[in-house]
């Protein structure tokens, strides 16, 4: 192993905080619901709730896959191994660029949220869809 001390450790504890941040995100965030009125909400809560969905998971993961390749990279693997473990890597990297421009106001689907965020962004569209029904229907007549 090549290295310095600290760069392992810093590399390591990288993916320390991803592999225990997206264990609290799995089953704190992902699993319990919120209603419509805390999703919308644009208070500190609201804005809380979209680092927690969106910015603090994925940039966790862009770090922990840092951190996996640094260690990777000191290990010295040779050139296949090397690049085998560096492929889901990249995908992991690509999977956190991907998910963290929900933060900006992409609408991703289900794998990137949570299924209940994707159901009231769903039950939004729907009602917004009826109002324009309805405001087309009273033109015509």
């Amino acid at each position: 192993m090549d290295g310095d001390v600290t760069a392992l450790l810093v590399c390591a504890g990288l993916v320390l905080v991803m592999v225990l941040y997206w264990a609290y995100y799995i089953r704190c965030v992902r699993r319990q619901p919120k209603s419509e009125e805390r999703y919308d909400d644009v208070d500190l809560v609201g804005a809380e709730s979209d680092g927690v969905l969106f910015i603090y998971p994925y940039c966790s993961l862009n770090m922990g896959a840092g951190g996996a390749m640094g260690l990777v990279a000191s290990a010295n693997p040779r050139e296949f191994v090397y690049t085998v473990l560096k492929v889901p890597l990249v995908a992991a990297f690509v999977i956190g660029v991907i998910g963290f421009t929900s933060a900006v106001g992409v609408p991703l689907s289900w794998p990137f949220v949570p299924r209940w965020a994707v159901d009231i962004r769903k039950a939004k569209r729907a009602r917004r869809r009826e109002r324009r029904q309805a405001r087309k229907r009273e033109k015509e007549e």
